[in-house]
C-alpha cells in the first residue's frame, strides 16, 4: 500500500513539474519576445546625443608657441538612429582627433585654424553615413602662436622633504638638469632657472624619485617638459677629533702658551662622509687682541673653519687660560 501510495506520489509530481515548467519556459519566451520587439522599436527611434572627442596637435615646431591654452576637447551632438548611437556609445568609433600643426597654419599671420566646415568634415568621416552632425562645440578651433628663440636653462627641483630619525638629504639630482626654453627674447632675458613643481616627501630615509612637471608661465615652452627628480638620504653620525689651539695676531718678541693646548670637536656628519672628516680640515683660534684686552680673564676659543660636510659642532671647552711669555 505505501509503495503504491509514493509512486502514485511520483506519477502526480512529475505531471504537475511539467505542466509547471512548459507554462513557466512559454511565459519566459513570450516575456524575451516582447522585449526584443520593444529594445527594436525603440533603438529605431531617432535620438541626439552629444559626444566628446579628444583633440591634439601633432608635429609641432620647437620654436612655436601658443598664445594660449590649447583646448583639448570637441562637443559634437549627433543624430541618428537608436542603433548608431549605442554603436557610438560601445564601440568607440569616435576617436580622437589628431591634427597637423603645418596643414592649418597661417604663418604669415600667425594663426593656426580649424574651419567649421573642415572640423565638421573631419568629425563626419568618423560617423556613419546615416548620422547627421546636429552642432559642433566650438564652431572653430582657432589659436594664435608666435616663433620663439631658445637657451638652455637650469632646472630646480622644488621639494618640501622631511626626513627620517638622524637622517639628511645627501644628493638632489635632476635629470636632465637643463632644458631648452622657448620664448620671446625679453621673458628668456629674464629667466635664469626653470623650477619643478611643488611636491612633498615625507620621512625620506633612503632615496627617492619622482617624475614632475615643469612650472612656468603661459607663452613658454620647455623642452623637455618633465623632468625625473632623485633625492638620497644618509644616515648621521656622531664623531668628535681633538684639535690643536693656535693663537692668532702675536706681535713679534711674544709668546702665548695656553693650558689646555687641544679642545675636542664634537660632531655631526653623514655617514658616507664620516671617514673623509680628519682633525687639520678644523681650525680653531685665540685672538691675542682679546687676550691683550682682558690679560686677567680665560682665552675664548673660536672655532674659525671646518669642513663643509659637518654640522652641529661644539666644542668641549669655550675658554682656555694663556700665560704670557718674553722671548
Amino acid at each position: 500500500m505505501k509503495q503504491q501510495f509514493w509512486r502514485l506520489y511520483k506519477v502526480v509530481r512529475g505531471f504537475l513539474f511539467r505542466i509547471v515548467n512548459k507554462e513557466f519556459l512559454i511565459f519566459c519566451f513570450f516575456l524575451i519576445l516582447s522585449g526584443g520587439f520593444w529594445l527594436s522599436m525603440a533603438l529605431d527611434e531617432t535620438y541626439e546625443r552629444e559626444f566628446l572627442v579628444p583633440v591634439s596637435i601633432v608635429k609641432i615646431p620647437d620654436n612655436v608657441l601658443f598664445s594660449s591654452e590649447v583646448d583639448d576637447t570637441v562637443s559634437v551632438m549627433v543624430s541618428d538612429k537608436g542603433f548608431a548611437i549605442m554603436s557610438y556609445m560601445h564601440a568607440k568609433r569616435l576617436q580622437p582627433l589628431e591634427l597637423d600643426f603645418s596643414a592649418y597654419a597661417n604663418r604669415n599671420k600667425g594663426k593656426w585654424q580649424v574651419s567649421q566646415a573642415e572640423l565638421q568634415g573631419l568629425l563626419s568621416r568618423m560617423l556613419l553615413s546615416s548620422s547627421r552632425i546636429k552642432s559642433v562645440s566650438p564652431e572653430k578651433i582657432e589659436y594664435s602662436f608666435s616663433y620663439g628663440t631658445s637657451k638652455n636653462v637650469p632646472v630646480s627641483a622644488e621639494a618640501n622633504v622631511s626626513f627620517g630619525k638622524n637622517r639628511y638629504l645627501l644628493e638632489t639630482k635632476v635629470v636632465p638638469d637643463t632644458v631648452k626654453v622657448f620664448a620671446d627674447k625679453q621673458t628668456l632675458r629674464g629667466m635664469t632657472v626653470v623650477p619643478t613643481e611643488e611636491f612633498d616627501v615625507e620621512n625620506l630615509k633612503d632615496s627617492f624619485e619622482i617624475t614632475i612637471p615643469l612650472r612656468h608661465s603661459q607663452g613658454v615652452k620647455c623642452i623637455p617638459d618633465t623632468v625625473v627628480v632623485k633625492l638620497k638620504a644618509d644616515v648621521l653620525v656622531e664623531r668628535s677629533v681633538e684639535v690643536p689651539i693656535r693663537v692668532t695676531g702675536v706681535p713679534a718678541g711674544k709668546l702665548v702658551k695656553l693650558l689646555p693646548e687641544k679642545v675636542k670637536i664634537m660632531f655631526s656628519v653623514g655617514g658616507v662622509h664620516s671617514s673623509a672628516v680628519t682633525p687639520e680640515q678644523f681650525r680653531v683660534v685665540v685672538n691675542y687682541n682679546e687676550i691683550a684686552a682682558n690679560p686677567a680673564e680665560p682665552c675664548r676659543l673660536h672655532l674659525q673653519s671646518m669642513p663643509s660636510v659637518v654640522s652641529n659642532a661644539t666644542l668641549s671647552e669655550t675658554k682656555v687660560t694663556c700665560l704670557f711669555e718674553q722671548q
